[in-house]
């Protein structure tokens, strides 16, 4: 099957300025290379791990670089927002870009520890990303802001609604993108592609009702090729490590492994290019449900040669090999 190419970026580094120029160019040269697009994870209240707390503002200056590239966000955290502020500058952004945004969503359940900060609830989360999503996708439809008002989203964002995302752990959450007519984001790290993810993805797709408009499923995925499979862990190793905690706390592992365990366990795809097709070919919840394979190529510690050069690597060797053709 077919599918769109992206890819995913972290903002990881210690210098925001140096980050932001860096995310920049590697929008230009994904474009170049002919990737469909391009994602932004947003971190807030982070030091040195994810840099980017405002993704619409950055995808703005990203914008006006480059011509072609879709500009997503991979995900914004929705019970953090006003969604009409939220739904305003999504559909500037989508103006100034030429309707290129991707607008992915999600919960917040990677970020508990900030809810405090933001005045909120973490355990009405789902309930503020069902209300606030709702008024966002109405206002993105043109709906009046309130009954009988004669307000609505200025400017328009015509066509933004069919370009909404949500990101959900649940079959309930998959179910529920599909009831609102959304794509669908399955993350990376630790989240099993055969138990937890194929799942999320069959309930996504036996839920969608719409004749409209196609299932979108959009599937994220760590894509570190190199020289060999040697050369790929000597550059993760590092990084990996930092992991090691956070795997001990989802209770995967008592004790530290070994790098090989590790990687398996967070999804890593890595090694010769060769290795990392058959790797991905054998992915349960990947290439059979696809529509869009958004690829994770920067650790904490990668220079930006090597994400770039890994960028090259899966444009060229990789995603032609799954059956990507490359924009027309």
């Amino acid at each position: 099957m077919s599918f769109k190419l992206g890819f995913l970026s972290h903002a990881f580094g210690d210098d925001p300025q140096q980050v932001y120029r860096d995310l920049i160019e590697q929008f230009e040269v994904a474009e170049a290379l002919g990737f469909d697009g391009g994602w932004i994870a947003q971190h807030h209240l982070s030091n040195g791990f994810g840099r980017l707390p405002s993704p619409l503002v950055l995808l703005a200056a990203v914008a006006e670089r480059t011509r072609h590239i879709e500009l997503g966000t991979g995900v914004i955290v929705l019970p953090f927002e006003d969604p009409i502020r939220l739904a305003e500058d999504a559909s500037v952004l989508d103006a100034l870009s030429g309707g290129r945004v991707q607008l992915g969503l999600g919960s917040g359940g990677a970020n508990l520890d900030n809810f405090s900060a933001f005045g909120r609830d973490a355990v009405q989360r789902q309930v503020d990303f069902s209300e606030h999503q709702q008024q966002v996708q109405q206002l993105l439809d043109g709906e009046a802001l309130m009954p009988h008002s004669a307000l609505t989203l200025q400017p328009p964002a015509t066509g933004l609604s069919s370009r909404l995302w949500h990101s959900h752990g649940s079959l309930e959450g998959a179910a529920y993108t599909a009831s609102q007519g959304n794509g669908l984001l399955l993350g990376t790290a630790t989240h099993d592609p055969l138990t937890v993810q194929k799942p999320l993805a069959d309930a996504y797709l036996n839920a969608w009702t719409r004749i409209d408009r196609p299932p979108r499923i959009g599937v994220v995925r760590a894509i570190f090729p190199a020289a060999d499979r040697a050369s790929a862990q000597a550059e993760l190793a590092v990084d990996i490590e930092r992991h090691i905690p956070r795997l001990q706390r989802e209770g995967l592992i008592d004790q530290a492994v070994d790098l090989q365990e590790h990687l398996r366990l967070m999804n890593v795809h890595h090694g010769h290019p060769d290795e990392v097709i058959a790797s991905l070919q054998q992915d349960p919840s990947l290439l059979p449900y696809a529509d869009y394979v958004i690829a994770v190529v920067q650790a904490e510690s990668s220079t930006q040669a090597q994400i770039l050069k890994r960028l090259e690597i899966i444009a060229r060797d990789i995603a032609p090999a799954l059956g990507w053709r490359g924009r027309e």
